[in-house]
C-alpha cells in the first residue's frame, strides 16, 4: 500500500479544531513500520504518540491510525519511525447526512473557479465538480452562493476523483467561525433548507 517515496500526511493530536495536515515522505518500509522524513520544523513529536497519517489511494484520500514509534532526529528534518494500526478508511467520510444538492440554487467559487456544480453537501463539507487539478491535502478559499446570500471560507481537499475533463473534489470545512457569513454557518444553513425544499417536493409529490 504504501511504499517508499510515497508522500503522506501526518495530523497531529491536540492541534486547533482545523484540520492541519503536515507533509512527509516515507523513506524505509518493512511490513507495517516505516521511517518518515517531515518536510517542516518544529512539530511536537514523541516516542509512543499515536496519530493519524492520511494517503491517496487511487484517487481516493484514506486515513489510518499509526503510533510513534522513536523520533530519530531533527536535523536538518525530522524523521520518524512509526506503525500503522488497523484498516485504512475514507477519509472523506463525513460523520454526517449527506444530502443531495440537484435542482437547488446553489453553486460554489472554488478557488479561482467560479459556478462550479455542487452536488452534496453536510453540516462539515461537501462535493463539488471543478477542472482545476488541486492537490488532496492542499487548503484553498471557497464561497457557497444559495438564493442570494454567500458564504466564505477555508477548505481542506479531502478526496478527488477525475472524470473526463473535471474533477470531483470532497472537501472540509476547516474554518473556526461559525456565525455571520462564515463557511461553517452556510453549510449549516443551507444543509437544513435543502432538506426543507426536499420534503417539501415529496409532500407535494413532485
Amino acid at each position: 500500500m504504501l511504499k517508499t517515496e510515497s508522500n503522506i500526511f501526518f495530523k497531529i493530536p491536540d492541534e486547533s479544531k482545523e484540520i492541519a495536515l503536515h507533509r512527509a515522505k516515507i523513506l524505509t518500509v518493512k511490513e507495517n513500520l516505516y521511517t518518515a522524513e517531515l518536510e517542516e520544523e518544529d512539530l511536537t513529536l514523541e516516542d509512543g504518540l499515536d496519530f493519524f497519517i492520511y494517503f491517496d489511494m487511487d484517487r481516493q484520500f484514506m486515513r489510518q491510525a499509526a503510533r510513534i514509534g522513536s523520533v530519530i532526529g531533527t536535523e536538518p528534518r525530522t524523521l520518524v519511525e512509526f506503525e500503522t494500526i488497523g484498516d485504512p478508511d475514507s477519509a472523506e467520510n463525513r460523520q454526517t447526512l449527506r444530502i443531495s444538492t440537484v435542482g437547488a440554487d446553489l453553486t460554489a467559487t472554488f478557488g479561482a473557479e467560479q459556478k462550479c456544480q455542487v452536488v452534496d453537501i453536510s453540516p462539515t463539507g461537501l462535493a463539488v465538480y471543478a477542472t482545476k487539478n488541486h492537490e488532496i491535502g492542499s487548503q484553498l478559499d471557497v464561497i457557497l452562493h444559495f438564493e442570494g446570500e454567500e458564504f466564505q471560507g477555508m477548505v481542506q481537499i479531502m478526496a478527488a476523483i477525475q472524470r473526463k475533463n473535471e474533477f470531483r473534489y470532497g472537501v472540509h470545512c476547516i474554518d473556526e467561525a461559525t456565525s455571520g457569513n462564515s463557511l461553517n454557518n452556510g453549510l449549516g444553513k443551507i444543509t437544513m433548507a435543502i432538506q426543507r425544499q426536499q420534503l417539501a417536493r415529496v409532500s407535494r409529490g413532485d
